[in-house]
């Protein structure tokens, strides 16, 4: 197999074909200066020059640097709140004020963790903690600086009062021996100068004794004693990182030996856990359990540092390069459906931008400093200026341009110097476009916060999505929104718009401009608000005082309607009663009955005369009532939905009425604008191939792998993978050669047997399948010795022909060459087949001992 006869070596380096490049131009690269350009290749589509080369790799560098300081200062600002608390935590856990006299349990101090069930980005989340435990500031009060010093890399500071951090893991903890002894040794391994180490003493400790670290601790607390240090000796924090991990008898002896040193060594507790505070209480026994003194600190979840990380990213649009919505619905999928990891979410973030300026000669112009002076457009050649003319947005713009400005259409078409200057403010119109998406998609968000309706209510993140797709504009939310800023009565309205300005003048981009000319977008849209509000306002103003007489006079007579039609009713049943009364006054003499109806008839008569009575004074109370309410500015009461829909009309005399309702309409399709204006999807934009990376294909092929398909393409064609000539077909070969023909017995074994594996059913025989392998392995070997016999060159031919008629004196005929040993061959068979078995080929059955079940189907 040519030079590459070794199986067993793990990897083939393949370097890169150099340029050829002999002299160093001007700019230029040398071949010892190609590999400084981290794989940076020349695009030869284009022609491009290596100042070009040199710019992309600039550029990348430049971009990746600010995303990632960007998502590490969201990492840091999310839990700054979390941080400053636990700090707070370790730094109050031994103070004087709680010093207690030492009872027979010590409670250690004990912060639970949790951290969220992304176990990859724990490593990373802990080293903050323990760097922002080793500073003697708060991270809420001051930026924490670290060092690296030690083992560890934590910050050490001779004037401070900082703590001493360890983490310890589950992979190096697994027993109580090996714990204490990570504990330990990274405790003395921190480097304190002044510190005397306590094994250099006369008496020698294991690595693993508490006294050890106990003794090392006193030596500690003397020499800060010695420098006339006033504040409190440092805690020993001790951070156990992933609790469900370790072996719960070890971590309860651990916990028992550091409860019992604690009155002589200030032992602070940092448990990391993944789920909840069940995996605590099943992990350690009440024993162990009482031992600690537990508060709890909840980190924020990676689902709201990753919307956290999209919003600041690519809705705010504050780095240059943007991600198209599929290949960024794969990298989130990616995450929901894996690890929830956003350390592996950031770092498929990184291969997207490395592509994007990897592969695409225009990236040069993804930069967000371009200018006139850029070198960037000195560097366009004619295969980028044809690039960029078949960009899809691109033909758009100029077949808009065709309609309106024919010339200009063709000067874009023709013209590479006027093409260039077109360039600038095409890239400018993408900027400004991506400034005000954020105002509005923000207004929007504040739009949807002030109408809450759990059921129509968007995520940011999904929103954006839709905005991305280009759905958001004709959504159902929008259309929801608009609806409900339509139904708002006269103060609500009012008060909306108030909030609505404000909101425009908080943003950086409607500041106060010193020149008229300075004007952009926003800057106007917030002068068309403030014109509705000011008419608004007048409105309201002029129609106030009518509003209000009118609203009594209406709330007034509608109750005094009520009361007299009360007292017309009661009167008609005094009537009523009082035709009773004297029918039975006539018919009491004759019957005892009538005499008990005439005593309950008289009750009630006196009963409607007190209730009369009381009716007429409510009916001349009500009035002052009323006006005392509306004094009061008092609008509630028992008050129907119509009476109050009716009395909000009411205020508004109809000539106002109809000006308040042309001010309603003005609003809305002023809202209606803005979203369809400023929240149009990006596709629309020219030249947004520039800054927006939608190649999902490639990125499906780097994060989703697909090992069945690479087995079989490994097995079916060896050739590809191992780069040698005696792998490949032979020339002109087609379907009219046989199975035999086609499987070459220079190829390794397992792709012989793979070969013959995919012409076989379901049950595979295993005697057959030996007996085909031994045949190739056979043919091969006549094959090569026909192959010596006919490159013997002619200095040989006259020892053949000696030879030639004689008979082998062992065998008695010709001689010819020994084939392979049958025991080789069946030990060759065997590892083929294990190896198969291993990959999930096959599998042995019971149904025939001398037979293994097939388990794929189909081949690639």
């Amino acid at each position: 197999m040519d030079e590459y006869d070794s199986l067993t070596e793990a990897v083939f380096l393949v370097l890169p074909q150099k340029p050829a490049i002999s002299t160093k131009a001007k700019g230029g690269l040398t071949k010892a200066d190609h590999f400084k350009l981290d794989g940076f290749q020349r695009l030869k589509d284009v022609n491009e020059s290596w100042e070009a080369t040199e710019l992309r790799h600039e550029l990348f560098n430049k971009e990746w640097d600010l995303i990632s300081s960007r998502i590490e200062s969201i990492m840091s600002n999310m839990n700054t709140v979390v941080l400053s608390a636990i700090y707070e935590f370790v730094e109050s856990a031994y103070t004087p004020r709680t010093t207690r006299a030492v009872m027979p349990i010590q409670e250690l101090p004990t912060g639970l963790i949790f951290a969220g069930i992304n176990v990859p980005d724990h490593d990373q989340l802990f080293r903050q903690i323990a760097q922002m435990l080793s500073s003697p500031f708060s991270p809420s009060s001051q930026p924490t600086t670290t060092s690296s010093s030690g083992t560890n890399g934590f910050a050490e500071d001779s004037d401070g009062n900082n703590n001493l951090v360890v983490i310890l893991q589950s992979k190096d903890c697994v027993n109580l021996k090996s714990t204490l002894k990570s504990m330990i040794e990274q405790f003395l391994g921190l480097g304190i100068a002044g510190v005397i180490n306590p094994q250099e003493g006369a008496i020698k400790l294991q690595n693993y004794d508490m006294h050890v670290l106990e003794r090392w601790y006193q030596s500690l607390c003397d020499t800060q004693e010695h420098q006339q240090r006033t504040r409190k000796p440092p805690s020993l924090v001790v951070i156990i990182q992933d609790f469900e991990s370790f072996d719960q008898d070890t971590l309860q002896d651990f916990i028992t030996i550091c409860s019992n040193y604690q009155d002589r060594i200030p032992l602070v507790f940092l448990m990391g856990l993944a789920t909840s505070i069940d995996a605590l209480h099943q992990g350690l026994p009440k024993s162990a359990l009482s031992l600690l003194q537990t508060r709890k600190f909840q980190m924020q979840q990676s689902s709201e540092c990753l919307t956290a990380i999209i919003d600041d990213l690519f809705v705010q649009a504050n780095v240059g390069l943007m991600v198209g919505p599929l290949p960024l619905k794969q990298l989130i999928d990616q995450f929901m459906h894996y690890n929830f990891s956003v350390g592996g979410f950031v770092a498929n973030l990184k291969y997207v931008v490395m592509h994007h300026f990897y592969a695409n000669p225009l990236s040069i112009l993804c930069d967000r400093s371009l200018s006139s002076n850029s070198p960037a457009l000195e560097l366009l050649g004619r295969g980028h200026f044809d690039h960029l003319r078949m960009l899809p947005s691109f033909q758009k713009y100029v077949e808009s341009k065709v309609e309106n400005d024919p010339q200009v259409a063709e000067m874009l078409l023709l013209d590479e110097e006027f093409l260039t200057l077109h360039i600038l403010e095409l890239v400018q119109n993408i900027r400004e476009y991506h400034s005000n998406f954020a105002l509005i998609f923000d207004f929007l968000w504040f739009l949807q916060s002030r109408f809450s309706v759990s059921v129509l209510k968007k995520s940011r993140r999904a929103l954006y999505f839709m905005a991305l797709e280009g759905a958001l504009t004709e959504s159902s939310t929008i259309t929801f929104l608009l609806s409900q800023v339509r139904k708002l009565n006269s103060n609500d309205m009012m008060l909306f718009i108030e909030d609505w300005v404000q909101f425009f003048q908080a943003s950086s981009r409607c500041q106060s401009k010193k020149h008229a000319g300075e004007l952009n977008d926003m800057d106007r849209e917030l002068v068309a608000i403030q014109s509705i509000r000011d008419r608004m306002t007048q409105l309201l103003e002029v129609v106030s005082e009518d509003s209000a007489t009118s609203s009594s006079e209406i709330e007034d007579n509608d109750d005094e309607d009520g009361v007299r039609d009360r007292v017309r009713t009661i009167a008609f049943e005094e009537g009523k009663a009082g035709a009773q009364t004297a029918e039975v006054v006539r018919n009491a003499s004759t019957t005892s009955t009538g005499m008990a109806q005439l005593s309950q008839t008289a009750a009630l008569a006196s009963t409607i005369t007190t209730t009369t009575s009381r009716l007429n004074s409510t009916a001349t109370f009500v009035k002052k009532r009323k006006l005392v309410s509306l004094k009061a500015n008092d609008t509630e009461g028992r008050q129907t939905r119509i009476a109050q829909k009716t009395r909000e009309t009411a205020r508004l005399p109809k000539g106002a009425l109809g000006t308040y309702t042309l001010l309603v309409s003005e609003i809305d399709e002023l809202l209606a604008r803005l979203f369809k204006t400023y929240l149009v999807c990006h596709d629309q934009i020219p030249l947004n191939e520039i800054f927006y990376y939608s190649q999902v294909t490639i990125q499906q092929k780097a994060f989703l792998p697909q090992p069945r398909a690479s087995i079989q393409t490994a097995l079916g064609q060896p050739e590809l993978y191992l780069n040698c000539d005696c792998c490949h077909p032979p020339a002109g070969s087609g379907a009219s050669m046989s199975l035999a023909e086609m499987v070459l017995p220079t190829q390794h074994d397992t792709c012989i047997l793979y070969k013959l594996y995919v012409e076989c059913g379901r049950l595979i025989n295993m005697f057959d399948w030996f007996t085909a392998f031994g045949m190739i392995l056979e043919r091969g070997m006549d094959e090569d010795s026909n192959k010596d016999e006919n490159d013997n060159d002619s200095g040989h031919s006259r020892k053949r022909a000696k030879t030639k008629g004689k008979k082998d004196p062992v065998n008695g005929s010709h001689k010819k060459k020994v084939g392979l040993d049958q025991k080789e061959v069946q030990a060759r068979f065997i590892t083929a087949v294990a190896e198969l078995q291993l990959m999930g080929f096959i599998k042995p059955t019971n149904r025939k001992t001398d037979h293994v079940q097939r388990l794929t189907w189909g081949n690639i």
